[in-house]
């Protein structure tokens, strides 16, 4: 909302008109999906949450499934031999499509909110190509930062823990179908970093739609326990697979894509000790060894303890 103050103050001049025309003409446009006779902002909110909802169910059972069978079924005996575990798959779809249901209306506000408060932009030529990795920095160091701190809030405070988040934490072995089982608050409060960054600085409408689906994906992939990419950078399958463990495993790696915050903290616990079987995982580890090295020299796992002995 800085922006918009800014432009209350007279300091800065968006046309809020073009927004909206811009907004309503963009392919993404919900406001016409499904009214149910409301008109105005009334219809094209619900109109929001009903394409939002619907897209929602799609994306995550049409990604949870495939990864699913897979991984789990398909090649099982390749990928996660050694991994036999009760699953809750059907404790996880529930609470997924609770929280996918009643986060949605929240989501939507902010949704419809943007065209008409935020900087969000809708052509490249408003600030050029050369802005465009400017923006993607911008909100990844945004969307990580808040992230982290959300996530590891939800550990530390009991109250929070078990209110919303132990909902997630019930499955200890978990599947592709535990990557949206939450509490629709702890889901929400983890996704306002994604839907607000337009609120701070420009970002293009089709990055902003970018960043979604890329969050969507990595949240199913990183239940999976294939470690396909063990670039160290990012905190990938097995990294969460021990932030899933009982004990101690819970209060590690709570960052969303990279593993930087944890890093800094002293929350970062290395991967390399799970493996379910998968015979070319210590393979794609020293595929990877010279670039994980080079990132271990610039940003060490153990960057907490260095500090402390200093």
């Amino acid at each position: 909302m800085i922006w918009y103050l800014a432009e209350l103050l007279g300091f800065i001049k968006i046309d809020r008109n073009i927004k909206l025309e811009q907004y309503q003409n963009h392919p993404s446009y919900a406001g016409n999906f499904i009214r149910f006779g409301f008109d105005g902002i009334v219809g094209e909110y619900v109109s929001t949450v009903c394409q939002t909802f619907l897209f929602a169910l799609i994306l995550y059972f049409t990604l949870s499934c495939s990864s699913y069978y897979y991984f789990f079924k398909k090649n099982k005996q390749l990928y996660l031999p050694k991994l036999n575990a009760k699953f809750y798959i059907f404790y996880d779809i529930k609470w997924s499509i609770i929280n996918m249901f009643f986060e949605t209306f929240l989501v939507s506000i902010i949704r419809v909110a943007q065209p008409r408060f935020s900087i969000m932009y809708y052509n490249i030529s408003d600030y050029g190509y050369w802005y465009i990795p400017i923006s993607i920095i911008l909100h990844v160091v945004y969307d990580e930062t808040l992230t982290y701190w959300v996530h590891r809030w939800l550990h530390t405070y009991p109250y929070l823990y078990i209110k919303l988040h132990r909902i997630h934490h019930f499955s200890k072995d978990i599947t592709p179908f535990s990557g949206f089982a939450f509490h629709p608050l702890d889901a929400f409060a983890q996704a306002v970093p994604l839907f607000t960054s337009c609120f701070l600085f420009p970002i293009h409408m089709n990055l902003f739609l970018f960043f979604g689906l890329c969050t969507t994906s990595w949240a199913i992939s990183i239940h999976d326990n294939v470690p396909a990419l063990p670039l160290k950078f990012l905190l990938y399958s097995t990294h969460h697979t021990i932030h899933h463990e009982p004990g101690l495993g819970g209060m590690k790696n709570f960052g969303k894509f990279t593993s930087i915050w944890d890093r800094i903290m002293g929350t970062y616990e290395e991967p390399d000790r799970i493996n379910f079987g998968w015979n070319q995982q210590k393979q794609q580890l020293e595929k990877l060894k010279k670039l994980n090295d080079l990132y271990e020299s610039i940003l060490p796992s153990n960057l907490n303890k260095i500090k402390k002995n200093k």
